[in-house]
């Protein structure tokens, strides 16, 4: 074995001495295109660095916490279209932030909902349970908690035309402006 390592190792010295390193990489092109592609190909092709076969990318790109839906309100979308209606806007709220956005507030809101609700983990895993817990209610329950949830936050943002379809997908009525609440008229 040693002798065939020996006899290799002289033929390559004498191929780097005879020939210069363009006639030797054109040499290894006119071998890749007559017959299939060897590592030994790409190890001389790449300077003496043999090609590490990397692990492919993963295509799934990583959803932002604004893209995200809870499976529990994924799983309502055929099933009960209103339910699915009232609960996506409600977890895109809870997401983004714009209601309850302190963690401390959603565990609350949490175990509100059920005594047995408990989360150790992150924000995404608090609202998945909560949503979770929303979506095994009625519907007219589930307007009714959101619309409390709703009228305890209260933020400049009312007046959002983002807040406002929210506000009526999920009440089934249109929310005063600022405007309108200040000078008193409320239809």
């Amino acid at each position: 074995m040693k002798d065939r390592v020996s006899l290799l190792a002289s033929r390559i010295a004498e191929i780097e001495h005879g020939f210069s390193e363009r006639e030797i990489r054109e040499a290894i092109t006119l071998l890749k295109r007559k017959r299939s592609h060897s590592s030994v190909q790409a190890f001389l092709l790449h300077n003496g660095n043999m090609p590490r076969n990397k692990k492919p990318r993963s295509s799934r790109k990583r959803k932002s916490i604004e893209e995200g839906r809870s499976k529990a309100v994924l799983d309502l979308e055929l099933k009960d279209p209103e339910k699915y209606a009232v609960l996506s806007e409600f977890d895109t709220l809870l997401r983004k932030g714009t209601v309850l956005h302190e963690v401390v507030e959603l565990k609350k809101f949490g175990k509100s909902l059920s005594k047995t609700f408990s989360t150790k983990s992150s924000r995404r895993e608090a609202i998945s349970k909560v949503m979770k817990l929303l979506s095994e209610k009625p519907l007219s329950e589930i307007r009714q908690i959101v619309a409390n949830a709703l009228s305890a936050h209260r933020s400049d943002d009312r007046d959002s035309d983002y807040y406002k379809l929210a506000q009526f997908i999920i009440t089934g009525k249109t929310s005063p402006s600022q405007d309108e609440r200040e000078s008193g008229i409320v239809s």
